[in-house]
């Protein structure tokens, strides 16, 4: 059926008149009166009965009108749902692996809302990228940076160990642990020399290439470590323990070539994130903890 009639018979079922049904519509009368009569004839029901004042609905009609409708708005919504969303705006970004989902997703979100159709190209972070989401560190030397936010890396002891069972950790606790290391990351040379300085000797029971093998060797027991605190959340055979001693923290942000700025959605993202800071759930309380 052409969808056309029905937009007819709803018109002149709502004006109740052929003249303001067609002007409705912009069509002619005789366009309109033709059409519901073409309908009339497929249906094989008299919809309306005309007169010198317009037209009187049938029962007929009144039955038709809801389906009409209903038909009309499905088949309006079905051509849009199929319409190409056009991406005025592409950004290539960079993602450091092991940052925590509830901060990338917040600086999506806040990135998508403040610039008008995105499309994100999401790579590893790569001096190729109009912007890197990564820790300070790992940025070009020649590249600008703006923080996002600092997280805490935490104490964690295996279930095992009998340090499990002191409510407040320090240094002088340390002193015999084996510990599980990660080269790669962010605070390992500060953390390495600080607790080389103060207990002396540090007994090495693992290098890891990642967090994520860190991680590991920490759930089966090899020994204590610090990582960030967004990693370990929900993780079992360990616990994170209170510890008194030097703060080691990581600070996450948007490293980027002063050209990326000629990209008006990477301008837009800067602009916001330089005067509006990341809006983020902490994770726990232990960050609290953390003396000097």
């Amino acid at each position: 059926m052409d969808t056309r009639l029905l937009k007819f018979f709803i018109a002149v079922y709502e004006q109740k008149n052929l003249t303001r049904a067609a002007s409705q519509c912009f069509v002619s009368q005789p366009n309109i009166s033709n059409g519901i009569k073409q309908l009339e004839e497929e249906l094989g029901k008299t919809l309306f009965e005309r007169h010198k004042k317009g037209v009187e609905l049938k029962t007929e009609a009144h039955y038709l009108y809801p389906i009409a409708k209903r038909l009309v708005s499905e088949i309006d919504n079905l051509s849009h749902s199929f319409k190409v969303r056009k991406f005025e705006n592409k950004v290539q970004i960079g993602i450091a692996e092991s940052l925590p989902q509830e901060h990338k997703q917040q600086f999506f979100r806040t990135s998508s809302n403040i610039c008008d159709s995105v499309e994100w190209i999401v790579n590893e972070i790569d001096r190729k990228n109009e912007l890197n989401l990564l820790v300070r560190e790992w940025k070009q030397e020649e590249d600008l940076f703006l923080p996002l936010w600092k997280e805490d890396y935490v104490l964690c002891i295996p279930n095992d160990n009998p340090l499990i069972n002191k409510d407040l950790i320090s240094l002088k606790d340390l002193e015999k642990e084996t510990f599980i290391h990660c080269p790669p990351c962010e605070a390992h040379k500060q953390c390495l020399s600080i607790l080389n300085h103060e207990t002396n000797k540090i007994v090495t029971v693992a290098n890891c290439s990642t967090k994520t093998e860190t991680l590991t060797m920490l759930m089966a027991g090899l020994g204590v470590t610090f990582l960030p605190e967004s990693f370990v959340d929900g993780w079992y055979g360990f616990e994170v323990k209170k510890y008194k001693g030097p703060r080691y923290f990581r600070e996450v942000g948007l490293a980027y070539p002063r050209k990326s700025l000629r990209n008006p959605a990477i301008a837009k993202i800067i602009e916001h994130f330089s005067k509006n800071p990341l809006k983020t759930t902490k994770f726990s309380e232990f960050g609290h903890y953390f003396k000097t």
